[in-house]
């Protein structure tokens, strides 16, 4: 009988899975849903070690579930170094373990995409401070791309389900999940173009500034008279003697894979 460690009930959230897909990891078909990363499948179907780290060979696996660390690093389809935690599961994708210096893949075939956008501000980073900045500049009129190297707008937003505290006008005592779901809300209604699923990698400046950045099998060119940077943050481990095995998760990587990926 084939492993599932997925969670299915869940006192807040709302499972929504998608349909199911079916692909190879190391030879053995694993199981995942649609709009589930890789690494969440493998996780569920009991498999914690994703690579060997290169002096000592240290077991490596699931880590901070948003792109951030290399531990979690394999080659799919061919392709080496894919971040499995933000990469989703594909029909018949091919998923293998690598060693620190994966060869480059001899052929490889891309059906590759070029658009131009041109906006009045691009926004990089879809998480809060990111929404914020792009609802502001759209009630100024403004045209707005956002950027974002997940598949869902929010960033941390999405996995907190506890209540913020503070004041009223930083939503004391509503759910992450909820203002994510406010904010989100506010953009729909504005002139926004999104592009997610997408990482920057290049940043011209001059009197109108371009950025170069590609996913999903499409490079985008996007002019945009001001950039918003607002790439967010990320977790840091306490040090202790093994925190680094598989196993061990920071309190944000929990939340990502049951609160993100798993429902």
């Amino acid at each position: 009988m084939d492993v599932d460690l997925r969670i299915y009930e869940h006192p807040i959230l709302q499972f929504t899975r998608g349909e199911v897909v079916s692909f190879t990891f190391n030879n053995r078909r694993i199981r995942g849903y649609k709009g589930e990363s890789i690494a969440a499948a493998l996780l569920a179907a009991g498999i914690k070690v994703f690579r060997r780290s290169m002096k000592l060979g240290r077991a490596r696996g699931f880590y901070c579930g948003i792109g951030k660390c290399s531990s979690c690093l394999m080659r799919v389809d061919g392709i080496p170094n894919v971040r499995t935690c933000i990469e989703p599961v594909r029909e018949g994708m091919v998923v293998e373990t690598q060693t620190w210096e994966p060869d480059l893949p001899t052929t490889v075939e891309f059906d590759v995409k070029r658009e131009k956008i041109d906006v009045d501000i691009a926004v990089v980073g879809g998480g809060p401070a990111g929404l914020e900045a792009a609802i502001t500049a759209s009630k100024l009129g403004a045209a707005v791309a956002i950027i974002d190297e997940n598949y869902k707008a929010g960033g941390q937003l999405i996995k907190q389900t506890h209540k913020f505290f503070g004041s009223v006008e930083a939503y004391a005592g509503v759910r992450g999940i909820n203002i994510a779901k406010r904010l989100l809300s506010e953009l729909r209604k504005a002139k926004v173009r999104w592009i997610l699923g997408s990482s920057v990698f290049a940043h011209y400046a001059g009197s109108s500034e371009s950025l170069l950045a590609y996913g999903g099998g499409c490079y985008y060119k996007i002019r945009a008279k001001k950039v918003i940077y607002s790439t967010g943050a990320m977790e840091n481990m306490l040090l202790f003697p093994n925190n680094d095995l598989p196993g061990v998760y920071g309190a944000g990587g929990v939340q990502t894979i049951i609160e993100r990926i798993w429902c």
